[in-house]
C-alpha cells in the first residue's frame, strides 16, 4: 500500500508538470500564409508581447501587441486588402485579437491614419475636427484627458478636468529651468530663488496640483541634472561633487547613494564618473520605440527595424510614456498613441517663442 500510494503522488506530480509545461509562456516563431500575404507570428515571453509582420507585394508591415501567452498558434484568420493605385492597407482578423489598418502610401509605411481620402473613405474613418474645450490664460484647451503643468516663468498653470489654477512657486521670473523632473506621482523642481546651490525643493503633486516645500538636510550645486526616476523617488546626479542622490517625492526625505543606473528596468551599478557632466537618462523598458528624425516622428518596435511614419513638422519632444508620445507643432501640443493615432491637446501663443522645459504632462 505504502508503494502504491508513492507511486500515485508520484504520478499527480508528473501530471502537474506537465500541466505547467503546457500552458506556460514560450517563445516560438511561427511562418504561415494567409491568401497572398506571408505572416510571420511570434511571442516574446520576456516582453509579454506578440510581433507579427505581413509581407504582401515586397512590403513588410509589423504589428505589436501586448498580451499574456496564449495556447493557440496561427492567430491571424484573415486578412482584408484595400487599395488605391499603388497605395494599400490590410486589416488582420483574428477572434483573439483586434488589429489596427496597417498601411503602405507614397512609398512609405505610415500610420492608418495619414493616408489619403480614398483610403480613409474605403476604411470608413472619418476626420474628426478638434473642438476647442475653455481658454484658460490664453492656453487653448481641445483635450482635458491629461494633467498639464506648464511653467509660466514663476510657477505652473495647472489644468485638468476638474480644475484650472495657477500655482505660484518662486519670487523671481526664471526663463530657463533645467533642474525640474517627474516621478510616478510629482513634478519636482529645485528652488531657483536659491543661487549656486539649493537646500529646497518642491514637489506639484498631478492629481491635485498640490505644492509641497521640502527643506533638504544638504546643500546642492545647481550644477547638477536629475535622471530619471522610479515610482516616486527622483535620482539626482551632482556635478560638482561627484554625488548621487536619491530624493523620496512622497516624504521629501533626500540621502546620497552609491551610484546606479536604471537601464530597461534593471539597476546597474556604475561608476559616478560615468554619470557626471554627461547628462544621461534613464531607459525605460517599453516595447514602443519613438525617433525623432528631420523633425519627423517615427515608431518602431523594441529590438524590430521597420519604421511607420507618424508625423512632420514636429519641433520638440515633449515627453514619451510607453506607447504615448506628446509632442509641439508650432504653438500647439498634441499626442499619438498608436491605437487612437494624433489629438491636438492645447494651443498657447507664448510657445512660438518659449517652450523649452516648459511643458509637463501626466
Amino acid at each position: 500500500m505504502k508503494k502504491l500510494k508513492i507511486f500515485q503522488i508520484g504520478l499527480v506530480l508528473i501530471f502537474l508538470l506537465f500541466i505547467i509545461f503546457l500552458f506556460s509562456a514560450k517563445n516560438y516563431t511561427k511562418e504561415y500564409k494567409v491568401g497572398e500575404i506571408n505572416v510571420s507570428e511570434s511571442y516574446d515571453k520576456e516582453n509579454k508581447a506578440y510581433y507579427f509582420t505581413f509581407n504582401y507585394n515586397n512590403i513588410t508591415l509589423d504589428y505589436l501587441i501586448e498580451s499574456k501567452y496564449k495556447q493557440h498558434r496561427t492567430l491571424i484568420e484573415d486578412i482584408e486588402i484595400i487599395k488605391d493605385d499603388n497605395n494599400f492597407c490590410i486589416i488582420p482578423k483574428s477572434s483573439k485579437f483586434t488589429y489596427e489598418s496597417l498601411c503602405y502610401q507614397n512609398e512609405i509605411i505610415t500610420h492608418y491614419t495619414n493616408v489619403n481620402k480614398t483610403l480613409k473613405e474605403k476604411l470608413k474613418i472619418t476626420d474628426q475636427k478638434e473642438k476647442k474645450i475653455t481658454t484658460f490664460n490664453d492656453i487653448e484647451v481641445y483635450n482635458n484627458e491629461h494633467t498639464y503643468l506648464l511653467w509660466n516663468y514663476n510657477g505652473f498653470y495647472y489644468l485638468n478636468k476638474t480644475e484650472n489654477k495657477k500655482i505660484d512657486i518662486l519670487d523671481k521670473e526664471i526663463y530657463t529651468i533645467s533642474l525640474i523632473g517627474y516621478t510616478e506621482d510629482y513634478l519636482i523642481i529645485a528652488d531657483y530663488d536659491s543661487n549656486y546651490t539649493f537646500n529646497n525643493i518642491y514637489t506639484v503633486e498631478f492629481k491635485n496640483g498640490n505644492l509641497k516645500k521640502h527643506n533638504l538636510d544638504r546643500n546642492i550645486y545647481f550644477d547638477s541634472y536629475f535622471i530619471g526616476y522610479e515610482k516616486n523617488k527622483l535620482y539626482i546626479v551632482d556635478n560638482k561633487e561627484s554625488l548621487m542622490y536619491e530624493f523620496n517625492a512622497k516624504n521629501g526625505k533626500i540621502e546620497k547613494i552609491s551610484s546606479k543606473y536604471l537601464s530597461y528596468g534593471k539597476w546597474e551599478n556604475i561608476n559616478i564618473k560615468k554619470l557626471v557632466n554627461k547628462k544621461q537618462e534613464f531607459i525605460y523598458n517599453s516595447n514602443y520605440v519613438y525617433e525623432y528624425t528631420d523633425n519627423n516622428i517615427y515608431l518602431k518596435y523594441k529590438d524590430k527595424d521597420i519604421k511607420t511614419f507618424i508625423t512632420s513638422d514636429v519641433k520638440r519632444i515633449v515627453r514619451i510614456k510607453d506607447q504615448d508620445i506628446y509632442y509641439l507643432k508650432n504653438d500647439s501640443l498634441y499626442h499619438f498613441n498608436p491605437k487612437k493615432g494624433e489629438t491636438l491637446l492645447l494651443t498657447y501663443f507664448e510657445w512660438n517663442f518659449n517652450y523649452e522645459n516648459m511643458i509637463f504632462i501626466n
